[in-house]
């Protein structure tokens, strides 16, 4: 008889599609399935994809002799984790306050766990990644907006809430374009795709000579590969693009060393990498900022280690599921045990357990659930949240259009 191995079901929901994967102990993506995104969809028809896809997954893991421990959904946006269930999706509003944890749990008989896509990124690189074995950790990402994740001790930091989250609102300048916060000077309004797409037409409406720009208008998409081609070639945009965010990274880097203390700052996958050109300018910044600081401070910026994701983008997918695969240790004291309960997936995985030594493992309902009922009988709570800080969906595009001029894509 094969020993059953210990797997989970990762889902990460993009703005196109969806990756559903089997995701075993090890960290290990050993199969996935990809489902569509519908927008502009009610919940029903939302979810229905995804559910299918969830339920391919489940059979085939069960077919291959796994042990399931949960399901683990990075989103894009903010969740309500008193509640379990997204608060703020831009992508997909019909999920807005949609119980979704009480939904897959009822129709899977197993654990479900939400996460910010940021926060799931930067679990999976502090469980299987590059900040393996690291107490705290920030992870970085630059996409269409910038993303932050601090984890300590295995948790996402709750006292960082105000400058992390899918949308990084920290400021790091007195001026700027105006953030969907209310602010200026957010470094998602200074260092983003939107940022970047503004530094090139700045730069082929003053007619600079660039053959980044000459690419862009030969139609090749935009993308950190290209921008590290051209500034290793020594391309003048590329290499001033470069200097531009590796000075506000820099800056947000500072800020985050002098209130949290990570030890090990993760690039994440998007439209840069740990290129040395862009890490240069990044540490010259970080050390101009902290350079007049107590020296104890000056040494931990000099000492810090700056790498990239070792995930690339499957690093939200596994982090999802860290919990059910990787649970932190919490510290005891001396000669005081630990039980499983009392690690953050120990109830997880006994609730898990008891369901499989119940008989069947798991439900297969047809996708033609009444989900609006079970919405119905689990209401909103009438508790107030905080105000809306993500403003609009990222835009779905990713090609600059220098010829345009006309401030922005079309």
């Amino acid at each position: 008889m094969v020993r059953e191995q210990s797997a989970a079901v990762g889902v990460e929901i993009g703005s196109s599609r969806a990756t559903i994967a089997i995701i075993s102990g090890d960290g290990q993506v050993r199969e996935r399935i990809e489902a569509r995104t519908l927008r502009g969809r009610p919940a029903r028809a939302t979810l229905e994809p995804y559910l299918r896809a969830i339920d391919a997954a489940l059979q085939r893991a069960e077919g291959a002799g796994y042990a399931l421990r949960g399901i683990g959904l990075a989103l894009p946006g903010k969740l309500d984790q008193t509640y379990r269930r997204p608060f703020l999706i831009p992508l997909l509003p019909s999920l807005n306050h949609f119980p979704l944890c009480d939904l897959l749990e009822t129709r899977y008989h197993l654990p479900v766990q939400l996460h910010c896509d940021v926060d799931a990124a930067a679990l999976g690189e502090c469980a299987f990644g590059a900040a393996r074995s690291r107490r705290r950790t920030l992870l970085l990402t630059v996409q269409a907006v910038v993303g932050a994740a601090l984890i300590c001790d295995g948790q996402p930091e709750p006292a960082a809430r105000e400058c992390t989250g899918h949308v990084c609102h920290l400021p790091v300048a007195n001026t700027g374009p105006r953030c969907s916060c209310g602010r200026r000077g957010c470094i998602s309004t200074l260092v983003s795709l939107e940022a970047l797409q503004r530094l090139i037409q700045r730069a082929a409406r003053k007619g600079e000579t660039s053959s980044l720009i000459q690419r862009l208008s030969n139609r090749e998409l935009f993308s950190a590969q290209l921008l590290a081609e051209e500034a290793t070639r020594g391309d003048g945009l590329a290499l001033s693009i470069y200097q531009e965010v590796g000075h506000w990274l820099g800056i947000a880097i500072a800020y985050y060393l002098r209130h949290f203390a990570p030890e090990v700052v993760v690039l994440g996958n998007g439209l840069l990498n740990a290129d040395p050109l862009l890490l240069s300018h990044l540490r010259r910044s970080l050390l101009s900022h902290l350079g007049s600081q107590p020296a104890e401070l000056a040494q931990r910026a000099a000492d810090l280690c700056i790498v990239p994701a070792h995930l690339g983008r499957d690093a939200a997918l596994i982090g999802s599921v860290v919990p059910f695969l990787a649970p932190a240790q919490v510290a005891r004291p001396p000669g005081q045990e630990q039980t499983g309960a009392e690690t953050p997936g120990g109830a997880l995985e006994q609730l898990a357990t008891a369901q499989r030594r119940g008989g069947q493992r798991y439900r297969y309902p047809p996708v033609s659930d009444d989900l609006s009922r079970l919405a119905a009988e689990r209401p909103l709570p009438s508790v107030p949240h905080p105000p809306d800080d993500l403003g609009s969906a990222a835009p779905p595009h990713t090609r600059p259009n220098p010829r345009g001029l006309r401030g922005r894509d079309r």
